[in-house]
């Protein structure tokens, strides 16, 4: 069927090219035509011009000879190239063309296409399959655009990130990780970057943690302790160690301590009732009281819908009427979520010392709560006033947290505040280049640091 579209084409495409040259002399025989009437016309005027009296008879017989001499060269010439451009030259051009077009164009084709492949009627292609191939080869030219920019710029972090990530969906995992890792050299303390590295080695693996692995996802919490993705993962280490009931209180303590609709609780959940069905544990009534924390977490899409339609102040007061519901409920039956987005409801409402006491009290239910800690130390901050300086309280709470995580920003940019207001300068510097390495550059915590280092730099030299 295609060679007969292709010879009809062809067909086609040869009438057009050599039709031109076969009427070559009929249009020269046309163009004479034109000519003579001209001369007629001319012939027609002077006749005319000497019935008026405009021209003497001697004068228009001298004209009308020489228009009538140049009418028979005319005619003369037409007729001689009608014949040699018709006959003689439009024909081998016409013949040369007709041979000459179908040769080149199925030499090309032969060259160029594909004439042994079969057809492939559209039934039996698997174009899903086509798809994704052609998908696959975009974004192996990507990788490969990708890895050019990054030989001319091999400083840009975002490009490594994109690359890795790239490399990891085309499931590419060694190359991934090994991206990853690149990317740390930039972003050292960056705990996402190793995470990422960490996960890849352990598709890579097969769903094993390899010593390459481990390392990644020990360095990620030796960075932030209260890194999902790393404690998961160190967990399952654990599992798969022989230390299955040790891993399975490290996913429940995660499980409870993360948001509802975190993105991994799904997973989460799963790995931990296969592990508590392996081990025999009963894990009571957790998955029922995050269910239920998360259909009370925020308001109903009816209150949304009312409070839209609500004034400013009537608006308000609808919130503070759920903040309280909420504050009556965990008074009666304490838990760390609940407790936690009261905090974080006091917040909102700028009553920071209840937000604080809120805080306190989660806290007190899981005492090495990191997010706790933090919210807590804050809320007295923010209760404090503008002064600028955190009180006792707070200072005493960012220590705990350093404990837990020697490199913690907020808490290395307030204990240094409250050390320059001592008036212990050199502690208060020690502090904030601390932070100024921990955090990545052109970053607001970053540039604060080293606008801080600079002051008193400059306060101690007067």
């Amino acid at each position: 069927m295609i060679w007969i579209v292709f010879s009809v084409v062809l067909l086609l495409a040869i009438a057009i090219l050599v039709w031109p040259f076969l009427r070559t002399g009929g249009r020269l025989r046309d163009h004479a035509d034109q000519g003579l009437e001209v001369y007629r016309q001319q012939l027609d005027e002077l006749a005319s011009d000497v019935a008026r009296g405009v021209m003497s008879q001697s004068e228009a017989e001298a004209m009308e000879t020489e228009i009538k001499r140049r009418m028979l060269r005319m005619d003369r010439a037409s007729g001689k190239n009608s014949l040699s451009s018709g006959h003689k030259a439009g024909w081998p051009i016409a013949i040369t063309l007709a041979v000459a077009v179908p040769a080149i164009s199925f030499a090309l084709y032969a060259d160029l296409g594909s004439p042994d492949t079969p057809a492939r009627p559209l039934m039996a292609r698997n174009i899903e399959a086509e798809r994704a191939a052609l998908e696959t080869q975009d974004v192996a030219s990507l990788i490969q655009r990708l890895v050019d920019a990054l030989k001319a710029q091999p400083d840009n972090l975002e490009g490594w990130v994109l690359l890795a990530r790239t490399l990891s969906r085309l499931e590419r995992y060694d190359e991934a990780a090994e991206t990853y890792m690149k990317a740390t050299l930039l972003a050292p303390n960056a705990a996402a970057l190793f995470v990422g590295a960490g996960e890849n080695y352990y598709f890579a693996a097969e769903g094993k943690i390899t010593p390459n692995a481990e390392d990644a996802f020990e360095k990620a919490i030796a960075i932030d302790p209260s890194n999902p993705g790393a404690r998961y993962y160190l967990a399952v280490r654990d599992a798969q160690q022989g230390d299955t009931s040790g891993a399975l209180e490290k996913w429940i303590a995660l499980y409870e301590e993360s948001p509802a609709d975190a993105p991994y609780m799904p997973v989460l959940a799963s790995r931990i009732e296969q592990t508590a069905e392996q081990t025999g544990t009963d894990t009571g009534d957790l998955f029922e009281r995050k269910k239920a924390s998360s259909e009370t977490s925020g308001p109903s899409s009816e209150d949304i819908a009312a409070a839209a339609a609500m004034s400013a102040e009537d608006r308000q007061e609808m919130i503070a009427e759920m903040v309280n519901r909420l504050a009556t409920r965990m008074e009666e039956t304490p838990e760390y979520e609940g407790l936690m987005r009261l905090g974080q409801a006091y917040g909102t409402l700028q009553n920071y010392e209840k937000s604080a006491e809120a805080y306190r009290k989660a806290r007190s239910l899981k005492p090495d709560s990191l997010a706790a800690l933090q919210a807590e130390a804050f809320s007295r901050i923010q209760a404090a006033g503008n002064s600028g300086v955190p009180p006792a309280s707070a200072v005493e709470l960012y220590r705990i947290i350093r404990e837990q995580n020697p490199n913690h920003p907020q808490a290395l940019w307030y204990l240094g505040v409250a050390e320059a207001a001592e008036g212990n300068n050199e502690k208060a510097v020690e502090l904030w280049t601390r932070l100024e390495a921990v955090t990545e550059t052109g970053t607001p915590v970053n540039t604060a640091a080293k606008e801080a280092i600079k002051s008193l730099s400059v306060t101690g030299k007067n």
